[in-house]
């Protein structure tokens, strides 16, 4: 099965994970201390922000996000016969491409190397060959 991964998936740096659990968990004992659930309600929102892991793929059936978290796992699937159209951004110092990928009225940006980026085009007019192809200038 072809897979691509966008090579724009930024991980968080440790030092800002390490940070916002701290402040995560000191929002919790905060909370208990004063009595409040809105304190509480932000730490356990920034506590399952730190928790959640997503990943991106094209695939043979379609834009895959997945959502990992440590009690559930969601995917959204953009299939490709929803897909419209597809616009493709050289880079500045043209080594990559960011395709616009339209859906109805939602958009998503991939970026991906060129040769990486012809390959998901290719396997995208090959499941729809409806979808139009276009540069942006």
């Amino acid at each position: 099965m072809r897979e691509y991964i966008p090579i724009d998936a930024k991980p968080m740096k440790k030092s800002t994970k390490i940070a916002a659990l701290t402040a995560g968990i000191i929002c919790v004992a905060v909370s208990i201390y004063i009595k409040s659930i809105y304190t509480a309600l932000v730490g356990i929102i920034i506590l399952a922000a730190m928790v959640l892991n997503k990943k991106i793929a094209v695939t043979e059936r379609g834009i895959e996000i997945t959502y990992d978290m440590v009690l559930f796992g969601r995917t959204d699937l953009w299939r490709f016969d929803e897909i419209q159209e597809i616009h493709k951004e050289l880079s500045p110092d043209r080594k990559k491409y960011a395709l616009h990928i339209l859906k109805d009225v939602m958009s998503r940006r991939l970026v991906f190397l060129i040769s990486d980026a012809e390959k998901v085009i290719e396997l995208a007019l090959e499941k729809n060959p409806a979808i139009h192809v276009s540069d942006v200038d």
